[in-house]
């Protein structure tokens, strides 16, 4: 297999028809982008979009790796449940499913909507996700497929975008990797995300993010595997980055060129 599109979700990549790039080589992608696509791989660190995924039922058809998906028995329900709320002044219990089987369980307190200096994602302050897991699905642990530098199974702790890279060169083996959509800046130092404004994403008006780590991830990821061609395409406005000077199997391609080549 040649050509592997590994998508993020900035918005450089707003006009770039990806059923096209389904019909000539594997797609994978990150988060939100499961509402408009069925893709070869699908990852996901937050917990408020596993829940989401997993619910929508995409998890059945379609495979995803996850972040601390751990199911849990149905006789750990109360005390999963109790840990979690009894942390918390104000708990919201966010429950989905049948009670039977299995369970997964989150704690999320990281937003705070009253907070004027938070970053507002979704359902705010203080809740508890449970989803009640059904039938065979397929998730894949991202601790289960990730290693660190001695070959044993971990999760490097690394952001959806790099582990998207990780994973997809790990299951693709390809010859080429281009990274579309991976914007990591803003030209205007606000969002920069194509659903911004959506349920589990900030607003347009944020600033945007420092993307130091998503720099540090992508490349170590780019350097750990000196066998694979990346080709960074780039949106108008986005220079190559001076931090990936050093990599040598990384070369960049504007969005025209992209889509003059594969559209």
């Amino acid at each position: 297999m040649n050509n592997l599109f590994v998508i993020g979700n900035g918005e450089s990549r707003k006009n770039i028809s990806i059923k096209k790039l389904q019909a000539l080589g594997r797609v994978w992608g990150c988060n939100a982008m499961y509402r408009e696509y069925n893709l070869d791989g699908l990852i996901a660190v937050d917990p408020m979009l596993e829940h989401e995924i997993y619910r929508s039922g995409y998890t059945h058809d379609n495979p995803v790796y996850f972040r601390d998906w751990d199911p849990m028995p149905t006789e750990h329900y109360d005390m999963m449940k109790d840990a979690f709320v009894s942390k918390m002044t104000n708990p919201k219990i966010r429950e989905h499913g049948e009670k039977k089987d299995n369970f997964v369980i989150h704690g999320q307190s990281a937003v705070n909507q009253s907070r004027t200096t938070e970053r507002w994602k979704g359902e705010g302050f203080e809740n508890v996700y449970i989803t009640w897991t059904h039938g065979s699905d397929k998730v894949t642990q991202l601790k289960d497929i990730m290693t660190n530098i001695d070959g044993e199974p971990q999760d490097l702790g690394w952001c959806s975008g790099a582990s998207a890279m990780y994973i997809a060169c790990k299951v693709e083996q390809p010859e080429q990797c281009y990274m579309v959509g991976m914007d990591l800046y803003s030209t205007n130092n606000k969002t920069n995300n194509l659903y911004k404004d959506t349920f589990g994403y900030v607003s347009a008006n944020e600033t945007a993010l420092n993307p130091e780590n998503w720099v540090i991830q992508k490349g170590r990821c780019m350097m750990q595997n000196p066998n694979i061609e990346f080709i960074k395409v780039n949106g108008e406005g986005f220079d190559e980055l001076p931090e990936w000077k050093s990599i040598s199997n990384l070369s960049y391609m504007s969005v025209k060129e992209f889509e003059k080549k594969f559209n």
